[in-house]
């Protein structure tokens, strides 16, 4: 079986391959900054005492997000990001595992 055809991606835009960083490799570590700051944003959210502050954590938060969504679009249009075509058996099963844990917490 073709690995490509279980696999999701444009057609890749071509950058430098040397030791120095590339738009490819800035874009990788924006968008790694960037899902680390949205996991810590997450826990100081959790952790605030105060609502103002919740709230104003979590517009950081949002904003966070959405530049790493912006990252993730540029990189998936260059090429520089594959995702794997989900298995629908796995997806079925997963479903399932979960309605199944949701009907035992009712």
């Amino acid at each position: 079986m073709d690995n490509n055809s279980n696999m999701v991606f444009n057609p890749e835009t071509e950058v430098p391959k040397n030791q120095d960083m590339n738009d490819c490799d800035y874009l990788n570590d924006f968008l790694s900054t960037e899902k680390m700051l949205s996991g810590n944003y997450v826990t100081a959210m959790n952790e605030a005492s105060n609502n103002e502050l919740f709230e104003e954590i979590g517009n950081i938060c949002i904003e966070t997000e959405n530049a790493a969504r912006d990252l993730f679009n540029v990189q998936f249009a260059k090429g520089w990001y594959k995702l794997e075509k989900a298995d629908i058996n796995k997806i079925n099963t997963v479903s399932q595992e979960y309605n199944q844990k949701l009907n035992e917490l009712s």
